[in-house]
Protein backbone atom coordinates (compact mmCIF):
# COMPACT_ATOMS: atom_id res chain seq x y z
CA UNK A 1 0.00 0.00 0.00
CA UNK A 2 1.49 3.39 -1.26
CA UNK A 3 2.10 6.13 1.92
CA UNK A 4 -0.53 8.35 0.86
CA UNK A 5 -3.18 5.15 0.84
CA UNK A 6 -1.91 4.46 4.41
CA UNK A 7 -2.26 8.23 5.64
CA UNK A 8 -5.76 8.42 3.35
CA UNK A 9 -6.86 5.08 5.39
CA UNK A 10 -5.91 6.79 8.68
CA UNK A 11 -7.69 9.76 8.16
CA UNK A 12 -11.34 7.95 7.24
CA UNK A 13 -10.57 6.17 10.33
CA UNK A 14 -10.16 8.72 12.48
CA UNK A 15 -13.13 10.59 11.24
CA UNK A 16 -15.33 7.90 11.45
CA UNK A 17 -14.31 7.59 15.07
CA UNK A 18 -15.68 10.91 15.55
CA UNK A 19 -18.56 10.95 13.63
CA UNK A 20 -19.87 7.89 15.68
CA UNK A 21 -20.12 10.15 18.53
CA UNK A 22 -23.00 12.03 20.48
CA UNK A 23 -22.58 15.56 19.04
CA UNK A 24 -22.21 18.28 21.34
CA UNK A 25 -22.52 21.77 20.15
CA UNK A 26 -20.40 24.47 21.26
CA UNK A 27 -22.75 26.68 23.56
CA UNK A 28 -23.26 23.56 25.49
CA UNK A 29 -19.26 23.13 25.51
CA UNK A 30 -18.93 26.62 26.89
CA UNK A 31 -21.88 26.46 29.40
CA UNK A 32 -19.76 23.03 30.53
CA UNK A 33 -16.68 24.74 31.18
CA UNK A 34 -18.08 27.75 32.44
CA UNK A 35 -19.37 26.24 35.35
CA UNK A 36 -16.19 24.35 35.89
CA UNK A 37 -13.85 27.29 35.81
CA UNK A 38 -13.56 28.66 39.15
CA UNK A 39 -12.49 25.37 40.57
CA UNK A 40 -11.23 23.27 37.49
CA UNK A 41 -7.59 22.03 38.60
CA UNK A 42 -7.50 22.71 42.23
CA UNK A 43 -7.55 19.14 43.50
CA UNK A 44 -4.12 19.06 41.69
CA UNK A 45 -1.30 18.42 43.52
CA UNK A 46 1.23 21.23 43.69
CA UNK A 47 4.22 18.86 43.25
CA UNK A 48 2.88 16.51 40.60
CA UNK A 49 1.80 20.00 38.59
CA UNK A 50 5.26 20.96 39.17
CA UNK A 51 6.57 18.56 38.01
CA UNK A 52 4.53 17.53 34.80
CA UNK A 53 5.55 21.29 34.07
CA UNK A 54 9.25 20.52 34.35
CA UNK A 55 8.23 17.67 32.35
CA UNK A 56 7.00 19.93 29.51
CA UNK A 57 9.63 22.43 29.57
CA UNK A 58 12.30 19.68 29.29
CA UNK A 59 10.88 18.23 26.06
CA UNK A 60 10.50 21.41 24.68
CA UNK A 61 14.21 22.36 25.15
CA UNK A 62 15.18 18.49 24.02
CA UNK A 63 13.21 18.91 20.78
CA UNK A 64 15.34 22.30 20.28
CA UNK A 65 12.81 25.32 21.85
CA UNK A 66 13.14 27.51 24.15
CA UNK A 67 10.04 29.98 25.03
CA UNK A 68 12.50 33.14 25.69
CA UNK A 69 11.16 35.70 22.89
CA UNK A 70 9.24 33.45 21.13
CA UNK A 71 5.82 33.41 19.94
CA UNK A 72 3.25 30.99 21.67
CA UNK A 73 -0.16 29.68 21.13
CA UNK A 74 -2.55 27.87 23.29
CA UNK A 75 -5.25 26.23 22.44
CA UNK A 76 -7.83 25.13 24.84
CA UNK A 77 -5.82 27.13 27.46
CA UNK A 78 -8.07 26.34 30.55
CA UNK A 79 -6.83 28.26 33.87
CA UNK A 80 -3.38 28.67 32.24
CA UNK A 81 -1.42 25.31 33.09
CA UNK A 82 0.83 25.98 30.55
CA UNK A 83 0.33 29.15 29.69
CA UNK A 84 1.29 30.99 32.67
CA UNK A 85 4.99 29.25 32.85
CA UNK A 86 5.53 29.71 28.98
CA UNK A 87 4.75 33.72 29.99
CA UNK A 88 7.01 33.45 33.37
CA UNK A 89 9.90 32.03 30.73
CA UNK A 90 9.83 35.39 28.68
CA UNK A 91 7.52 33.91 25.89
CA UNK A 92 4.57 36.22 24.13
CA UNK A 93 1.51 33.78 24.68
CA UNK A 94 -1.65 33.88 23.14
CA UNK A 95 -4.37 31.80 24.99
CA UNK A 96 -7.41 30.46 23.40
CA UNK A 97 -10.41 28.79 25.18
CA UNK A 98 -14.20 27.70 24.73
CA UNK A 99 -14.91 29.24 28.47
CA UNK A 100 -14.90 33.22 28.90
CA UNK A 101 -14.46 32.60 32.48
CA UNK A 102 -11.61 30.11 32.22
CA UNK A 103 -9.95 33.28 30.44
CA UNK A 104 -10.88 35.34 33.07
CA UNK A 105 -9.42 33.47 35.85
CA UNK A 106 -5.99 33.15 33.45
CA UNK A 107 -6.24 37.20 33.07
CA UNK A 108 -6.80 37.61 37.28
CA UNK A 109 -3.80 35.30 37.41
CA UNK A 110 -1.50 36.59 35.42
CA UNK A 111 -2.28 40.05 36.64
CA UNK A 112 -1.31 38.82 39.93
CA UNK A 113 1.92 37.57 38.71
CA UNK A 114 2.45 40.74 36.76
CA UNK A 115 2.46 39.15 33.53
CA UNK A 116 0.93 40.26 30.11
CA UNK A 117 -1.27 37.09 28.41
CA UNK A 118 -3.59 37.95 25.07
CA UNK A 119 -6.71 35.99 25.40
CA UNK A 120 -9.17 34.77 23.45
CA UNK A 121 -12.71 33.57 23.29
CA UNK A 122 -12.82 31.17 20.86
CA UNK A 123 -13.80 27.53 19.58
CA UNK A 124 -10.99 25.38 18.15
CA UNK A 125 -13.81 23.23 16.62
CA UNK A 126 -15.27 26.04 14.64
CA UNK A 127 -12.16 29.02 14.06
CA UNK A 128 -11.27 30.84 11.33
CA UNK A 129 -7.49 30.69 11.66
CA UNK A 130 -7.02 33.19 8.85
CA UNK A 131 -9.53 35.76 10.05
CA UNK A 132 -8.01 35.67 13.25
CA UNK A 133 -4.59 36.22 12.07
CA UNK A 134 -3.51 33.28 13.67
CA UNK A 135 -2.13 30.89 10.74
CA UNK A 136 1.75 30.80 10.34
CA UNK A 137 2.28 32.98 12.99
CA UNK A 138 3.64 31.03 16.12
CA UNK A 139 6.60 29.79 17.40
CA UNK A 140 5.34 27.16 19.35
CA UNK A 141 1.51 25.84 19.30
CA UNK A 142 0.34 23.40 21.80
CA UNK A 143 -2.29 21.81 22.66
CA UNK A 144 -2.77 19.88 25.91
CA UNK A 145 -5.61 17.60 27.21
CA UNK A 146 -8.00 19.82 25.41
CA UNK A 147 -10.92 18.75 23.62
CA UNK A 148 -10.58 21.51 21.31
CA UNK A 149 -8.37 18.71 19.05
CA UNK A 150 -11.27 16.47 18.13
CA UNK A 151 -10.66 14.89 14.90
CA UNK A 152 -8.30 15.72 11.36
CA UNK A 153 -9.68 19.12 10.64
CA UNK A 154 -9.05 20.35 14.30
CA UNK A 155 -5.51 19.24 14.36
CA UNK A 156 -4.78 20.49 11.00
CA UNK A 157 -5.88 23.92 12.00
CA UNK A 158 -3.21 23.72 15.14
CA UNK A 159 -0.57 22.68 12.54
CA UNK A 160 -1.31 25.53 10.32
CA UNK A 161 -0.85 28.29 13.13
CA UNK A 162 2.88 27.13 13.58
CA UNK A 163 6.03 27.84 11.54
CA UNK A 164 8.22 26.60 13.98
CA UNK A 165 7.01 24.11 16.62
CA UNK A 166 4.16 21.91 18.12
CA UNK A 167 3.12 20.24 21.25
CA UNK A 168 0.14 17.98 21.43
CA UNK A 169 -0.17 15.77 24.99
CA UNK A 170 -3.95 13.74 25.91
CA UNK A 171 -4.92 10.57 27.19
CA UNK A 172 -3.49 6.97 25.64
CA UNK A 173 -6.02 5.28 28.51
CA UNK A 174 -8.26 7.74 30.32
CA UNK A 175 -9.33 6.84 34.28
CA UNK A 176 -12.66 6.17 35.34
CA UNK A 177 -15.40 8.29 35.10
CA UNK A 178 -16.26 10.03 38.22
CA UNK A 179 -19.27 9.00 37.55
CA UNK A 180 -20.40 5.50 36.37
CA UNK A 181 -21.23 4.71 33.22
CA UNK A 182 -23.83 2.43 34.77
CA UNK A 183 -25.30 5.09 36.69
CA UNK A 184 -25.27 7.81 34.46
CA UNK A 185 -26.79 5.90 31.74
CA UNK A 186 -30.02 4.96 34.37
CA UNK A 187 -30.19 8.53 34.99
CA UNK A 188 -29.53 10.16 31.92
CA UNK A 189 -30.78 7.82 29.59
CA UNK A 190 -27.18 7.74 27.37
CA UNK A 191 -23.26 7.34 28.16
CA UNK A 192 -21.35 10.00 29.14
CA UNK A 193 -20.60 12.76 26.77
CA UNK A 194 -17.20 13.98 28.54
CA UNK A 195 -15.19 11.72 26.70
CA UNK A 196 -15.48 11.18 23.31
CA UNK A 197 -14.50 14.51 21.54
CA UNK A 198 -10.77 14.48 23.06
CA UNK A 199 -9.01 12.46 19.76
CA UNK A 200 -6.78 10.18 22.65
CA UNK A 201 -3.11 10.24 21.63
CA UNK A 202 -2.66 7.54 19.41
CA UNK A 203 -5.22 9.21 16.63
CA UNK A 204 -2.80 12.51 16.43
CA UNK A 205 0.52 10.62 16.69
CA UNK A 206 -0.26 7.76 13.68
CA UNK A 207 -1.25 10.98 11.77
CA UNK A 208 1.92 12.11 11.66
CA UNK A 209 3.85 9.23 11.72
CA UNK A 210 2.10 8.11 8.21
CA UNK A 211 3.20 11.26 6.79
CA UNK A 212 6.84 10.74 7.75
CA UNK A 213 6.56 12.69 10.71
CA UNK A 214 8.72 11.37 13.86
CA UNK A 215 7.88 13.14 17.03
CA UNK A 216 9.55 13.22 20.38
CA UNK A 217 7.48 11.24 22.48
CA UNK A 218 6.88 10.58 26.10
CA UNK A 219 4.43 7.94 28.31
CA UNK A 220 2.71 8.32 31.43
CA UNK A 221 1.16 5.91 33.73
CA UNK A 222 -1.10 7.56 37.00
CA UNK A 223 -2.64 5.23 39.32
CA UNK A 224 -5.84 6.88 40.04
CA UNK A 225 -7.81 6.23 42.85
CA UNK A 226 -11.10 7.47 44.78
CA UNK A 227 -11.90 6.84 48.69
CA UNK A 228 -13.91 9.55 50.50
CA UNK A 229 -17.27 8.80 52.02
CA UNK A 230 -20.01 7.75 50.34
CA UNK A 231 -21.78 11.18 51.16
CA UNK A 232 -18.87 13.19 49.25
CA UNK A 233 -18.85 10.90 46.68
CA UNK A 234 -22.28 11.44 45.61
CA UNK A 235 -22.20 15.05 45.98
CA UNK A 236 -19.02 15.46 43.60
CA UNK A 237 -21.07 13.19 41.03
CA UNK A 238 -24.34 15.06 41.67
CA UNK A 239 -21.70 18.53 40.94
CA UNK A 240 -20.19 16.78 38.07
CA UNK A 241 -23.58 15.78 36.22
CA UNK A 242 -24.89 19.03 36.71
CA UNK A 243 -22.12 21.16 35.01
CA UNK A 244 -24.60 21.47 31.92
CA UNK A 245 -27.45 19.68 32.89
CA UNK A 246 -31.02 20.35 35.35
CA UNK A 247 -31.16 16.48 37.72
CA UNK A 248 -35.57 16.20 39.10
CA UNK A 249 -35.29 15.22 42.99
CA UNK A 250 -36.28 11.38 42.02
CA UNK A 251 -32.81 11.30 39.74
CA UNK A 252 -30.28 13.18 42.67
CA UNK A 253 -32.42 10.32 44.81
CA UNK A 254 -31.09 7.69 42.83
CA UNK A 255 -28.03 8.59 42.79
CA UNK A 256 -27.43 9.34 46.57
CA UNK A 257 -28.67 5.89 47.04
CA UNK A 258 -26.12 4.55 44.43
CA UNK A 259 -23.18 5.65 46.62
CA UNK A 260 -24.19 4.85 49.57
CA UNK A 261 -25.10 1.23 48.52
CA UNK A 262 -21.96 0.96 47.04
CA UNK A 263 -20.06 1.92 49.92
CA UNK A 264 -18.67 -0.17 52.79
CA UNK A 265 -18.14 1.05 56.23
CA UNK A 266 -19.69 4.40 55.03
CA UNK A 267 -16.59 4.67 52.13
CA UNK A 268 -16.56 4.51 48.75
CA UNK A 269 -14.02 3.72 46.34
CA UNK A 270 -12.41 3.29 43.39
CA UNK A 271 -9.04 2.52 41.45
CA UNK A 272 -7.98 2.31 38.01
CA UNK A 273 -4.81 3.46 36.32
CA UNK A 274 -4.64 6.35 33.75
CA UNK A 275 -1.94 6.35 30.81
CA UNK A 276 -1.04 9.98 28.86
CA UNK A 277 1.72 10.94 26.41
CA UNK A 278 2.63 14.14 24.84
CA UNK A 279 4.68 14.70 21.51
CA UNK A 280 6.69 17.62 20.05
CA UNK A 281 7.73 18.20 16.79
CA UNK A 282 9.43 20.92 13.84
CA UNK A 283 6.99 22.11 11.12
CA UNK A 284 8.19 21.63 7.77
CA UNK A 285 5.33 22.92 6.04
CA UNK A 286 5.89 20.70 2.82
CA UNK A 287 4.65 17.76 4.88
CA UNK A 288 1.60 18.69 6.38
Amino acid sequence: MKSSENLQTLVDCWNSSVSGTEPVTDESQADRWNRRASTFGNDHDPKKRAKKTADFFCLLSEAGFSPEGSRVLDIGCGPGSLSLPLAEAGADVTAIDISSRMLERLADTAKERGLSIRTLVCSWWSADIDLLNLRNSFDLVIASMTPGIKDVETFDRMVACSRGYCYYSSYMKNGPNKIPADLYHRVMGELPQSRPFSSGFFYPFMYLYAQGIHPLVRMYRKPVRYEESWEEAAERALKDIQHGRVLSQESKTEIMEYYKNSSVNGRYSSEDEMYNAMMVWPIHKEKI
